[in-house]
């Protein structure tokens, strides 16, 4: 029983020196309260839903993380989900491109809704790690289907 409880004793300690020997990124901040993004005052719908986001790390980057997010907005100037970007753990955040949801042009009006955000771990088809995956689903004006697009950003978003 004794060795047993030295052995248990002992993982806490393995762990830690293990930890040490990796490179850490620099401490997060602590922040409150971050708008990452808010419509535009000509805007007549201003709510957002279905926030997303993902942190990217399948380059081995080295330092600060990037992270990106995106949500569903009711757009009254077309289809399409707004892209941010922070690159010091979220405590600021700038808005890098715009994912235009018209690849169906017999679908007019609607919606976007469930965005999702993923980045690549490994090779698919023609896209290398880190190839940044976006897909929403793009629901028409008189809501008779459902058109799930995916969009692909080879240079992080």
């Amino acid at each position: 029983m004794l060795s047993s409880l030295s052995f248990l004793a002992a993982v806490p300690a393995l762990f830690f020196s293990l930890a040490s020997a990796f490179p850490q990124p620099p401490s997060a901040p602590f922040f409150e309260n971050v708008t990452v993004w808010q419509p535009p005052a000509s805007w007549p719908d201003k709510g957002g839903s279905y926030a997303r986001s993902v942190l990217l790390n399948q380059n081995c980057e080295q330092g600060v993380p990037t992270l990106l997010a995106t949500a569903a907005y009711n757009a009254p100037d077309g289809q399409y989900l707004i892209i941010s970007q922070s690159t010091d753990y979220g405590a600021s955040w700038s808005q890098i491109s715009n994912a235009n949801f018209n690849g169906n042009a017999s679908l007019t009006g609607g919606i976007i809704l469930q965005p999702f955000l993923f980045e690549l771990a490994q090779p698919f088809g023609k896209y290398q790690p880190g190839t940044i995956l976006l897909s929403g689903n793009r629901i028409p004006g008189d809501f008779s289907s459902t058109n799930i697009q995916l969009y692909a950003s080879t240079d992080k978003g």
